[in-house]
């Protein structure tokens, strides 16, 4: 008896992966078929099913806004009617008129269904008013059962009622004998603490002081620092150089030449400009700057020096010193002044900043220790609050009580709808309240308890807002729709001598038609749309939490035909699936049917016959294919934009340049094909050709019928991978309706279409089917195509 093994490990590891892929596909489809922004909703399947997102995008519906633009064009002969002959137009005309009133007509039959259904609602909760207060205070009964706090220590409700400052209504509780101790434990530190936030506030005020003092500093520091180095600098450099020039003219005088020097003060004004280098050399500067001045002091001090003791003023050499010392006084004293002034104040920030840089950095410290330190006083004030939370609780609960109980009084007196405001307020009321209180509850069971009942009366907001929105929307909708009917009129009394007139080339823009496109434009999105999608969404979610079921179908009534309602009159914009669709379906159809004959030629000499450079040629091909076509782009781009001016159709922005460009993915399939090749038996050709069959017919008539697996295969996986390609269609194309399918798919990612994820997901789902036919009609060659070349023999 042979026993079996339970493999549930492997069975339960297969069930985990089965969900885990196949939940994204199920997300999708949820998507595509739901109302609501499943993008940001925790449900994965709604009540607000519709297939609108696939009627949207295969079979678009002419709404108000288009026929009023289609309208426009006709009166005015514009395009895409510039050239239909004028019965064309009045007739168009004419249909589109028709069914603007079959959208108003359409429009009142909604509102008047929609109308007996809230009627219908109101009716019911008038009814069941004595009911559905029954049931909001059985709820309301029910938080209160929930709380369940037990009595505390003496000494803890004591210091939870000096805490909460409840001493006047627990006068049975002595909480004198406590009173030292709760100051001490609490509210000394509940001081240290405002204390410290105090301090910290005012370190922060000072550190932010302190850093725009900085900022101003730092900015003249950098000036200041940009002068010295562009100018002061090589001013140095150079009165260093006119110094060394002269005290080696004076220590090395040319003797034997006398010449008759005259001296105009040039020594007092040398001494002048002497103490300003002494000045100078005396300032606290950087030390590229400083090594300068001291030379430049050196330098000085050694000529000052000299030029006092020097007996051979009769030289001509000395008339030489003379001329660069005059020079050098004239051009230095008013340089070396605005210098000094310069250093000065560069020494001057230079210390404020560093003044101000350890200010900060003591303050910082000192603002992170007192951080610190207020954390911990903080950490151990919450310790001690945590500990009080049950007697706090315990102190509150009769004060949440009495709110509870005066809600309940409140609302047992109440009579729905005509009160629904009153509960509304009532209810914000008791949800402070429990709030509140479930501050101080630390059983987390009790805590989801009460909040679970008071979910429960969620319902409440969201039959308010129906009201509320629903009534100011009917009143404005059918104000609305009595305004278009005029309008309507009008345009349909003017429209057929506006077509005439344009015809014959005077075009009359309908004054009626402008006014009835900002109706519909501005005012419905903005009046009418507003309160109808509110009271759309509230309906929606009544239908999951109102009390009783009995509405259910009229709330859902309501959602579907405020929905219809808005489907007629917002704006939609426009989109080219099809046109996408067909091009890809083009495109990768012609370049897998043309991939597959090329390679198949291709295939077959380097499986058949023996020629130079077969071995390695091939290889070659693979190994050019390793390249993506993304780094050429550059030369093919130029090459399309060069071949578009003489073959327009093989241009940029064109499906025959893109196709041409998909063209060059052939060395992998022909690699394939003819490893399959390898795998048919040459006999069969030879045996073709002794009854006198050509190369070409054993190809055409045996190879490839017997090649059609690896064919197929081909064919398959170039469509797919052409279909699905972005970047150079992205690159190539510029039309919208040129777009390939993974193109346009990539525009409802953004712009107008970017939050529309449901009709994204239902342009994914569409663009799937192409491929999905293609491998479903094809897939029994494809294991056999992949596979039977791989094996020789």
């Amino acid at each position: 008896m042979v026993v079996k093994k339970s493999n549930w490990l492997t069975h339960l590891i297969l069930v985990i992966l089965i969900v885990a892929i196949l939940f994204p596909v199920v997300w999708v489809v949820s998507t595509s078929l739901r109302r609501d922004n499943a993008a940001f909703s925790s449900k994965l399947f709604s009540s607000r099913m519709s297939l609108q997102n696939y009627k949207d995008l295969l079979f678009p519906e002419d709404n108000v806004l288009r026929l009023l633009s289609d309208i426009e064009a006709i009166t005015t002969n514009s395009r895409p009617y510039d050239e239909k002959p004028v019965e064309y137009l009045v007739e168009k005309f004419r249909r589109d008129i028709q069914e603007l009133k079959n959208y108003s007509e359409e429009s009142k039959s909604l509102i008047k269904l929609t109308d007996e259904h809230f009627s219908m609602i109101q009716s019911y909760v008038k009814e069941k008013s004595n009911e559905i207060i029954e049931t909001i205070l059985n709820v309301s009964k029910g938080i209160k059962e929930k709380v369940k706090v037990k009595k505390t220590s003496e000494k803890d409700l004591s210091f939870a009622i000096l805490s909460l400052g409840k001493e006047k209504e627990f006068e049975g509780i002595d909480v004198s004998k406590y009173r030292e101790e709760w100051e001490r434990e609490f509210q000394n530190v509940k001081m240290e603490i405002k204390i410290k936030e105090k301090l910290i506030k005012e370190l922060e005020t000072s550190l932010r002081s302190i850093k725009k003092d900085m900022d101003i500093y730092q900015i003249e520091y950098r000036r200041l620092s940009t002068i010295i180095k562009n100018s002061i600098i090589p001013q140095v450099k150079s009165f260093n150089k006119t110094l060394k020039a002269a005290y080696e003219i004076l220590e090395k005088p040319s003797v034997g030449i006398n010449a008759l020097v005259m001296e105009n003060g040039e020594f007092e004004q040398y001494l002048k400009i002497y103490e300003i280098i002494e000045k100078i050399s005396e300032l606290q500067i950087n030390k590229e700057i400083k090594s300068l001045v001291d030379e430049l002091m050196t330098n000085a001090s050694k000529v000052k020096k000299l030029w006092e003791k020097y007996d051979k003023k009769n030289l001509a050499s000395y008339g030489d010193f003379i001329s660069i010392i005059n020079q050098f006084n004239l051009k230095s004293f008013k340089q070396l002044n605005e210098a000094e002034n310069v250093l000065r104040n560069f020494q001057e920030v230079e210390k404020k900043y560093l003044k101000s840089s350890n200010s900060l950095l003591l303050i910082s410290n000192r603002l992170e220790s007192e951080k610190k330190e207020l954390e911990v006083k903080r950490n151990e004030l919450n310790l001690k609050e945590q500990k009080l939370l049950d007697a706090k609780a315990y102190i509150l609960t009769e004060d949440f009580f009495k709110d509870v109980d005066k809600f309940i009084e409140k609302v047992s007196k109440y009579k729905l709808p005509r009160d629904i405001n009153r509960l509304y307020i009532s209810l914000k009321s008791l949800r402070r309240s429990v709030n509140s209180f479930l501050t101080y509850i630390s059983n987390e069971e009790v805590k989801s308890g009460m909040r679970k009942d008071l979910r429960k009366l969620e319902w409440i907001d969201d039959y308010r807002d129906l009201i509320k929105r629903y009534e100011k929307y009917s009143k404005d909708v059918k104000e609305f729709l009595e305004k278009f009917d005029k309008y309507v009129e009008s345009i349909e009394l003017t429209g057929k001598n506006a077509i005439y007139s344009a015809k014959n080339g005077v075009k009359i823009r309908i004054l009626v038609l402008s006014q009835l496109f900002t109706e519909v434009q501005s005012k419905y999105p903005a009046e009418i749309a507003s309160s109808m999608s509110i009271a759309s969404k509230a309906a929606a979610d009544l239908m999951d939490i109102f009390p009783f079921d009995d509405l259910d179908k009229n709330f859902k009534e309501i959602d579907k035909r405020l929905f219809r309602f808005d489907q007629i009159w917002k704006q939609k914009q426009r989109h080219y699936l099809w046109r996408w669709i067909l091009n890809s379906v083009v495109v990768a159809g012609l370049v897998s049917v043309i991939t597959t004959f090329v390679n198949a030629l291709a295939a077959y000499p380097f499986s058949r016959m023996r020629f130079r450079g077969r071995k390695y040629g091939i290889m070659s091909l693979l190994l050019i294919q390793m390249f993506p076509a993304i780094m050429y782009m550059i030369a093919l781009y130029g090459f399309l934009s060069f071949m578009g001016r003489y073959i327009p159709w093989l241009g940029l922005n064109t499906l025959g340049g893109l196709i041409f460009v998909y063209l060059g993915n052939i060395a992998f399939n022909m690699y394939l094909i003819k490893g399959f090749y390898d795998t048919i038996p040459s006999s069969l050709e030879e045996a073709a050709m002794i009854d006198g069959a050509t190369r070409w017919q054993t190809f055409w008539r045996i190879v490839l019928p017997l090649a059609s697996p690896i064919l197929a295969v081909v064919v398959i996986l170039t469509f797919m991978g052409t279909f699905n390609e972005f970047v150079l269609a992205k690159i190539i194309l510029q039309d919208v309706e040129k777009y390939t399918y993974a193109v346009g798919l990539w525009t409802f990612s953004t712009g107008p279409f970017e939050t529309e994820w449901g009709l994204f997901s239902a342009a994914a789902l569409v663009g799937m089917l192409p491929m999905v036919i293609l491998f479903l009609s094809m897939q029994k060659y494809l294991v056999g195509g992949l596979t039977k070349g791989s094996v020789k023999g």
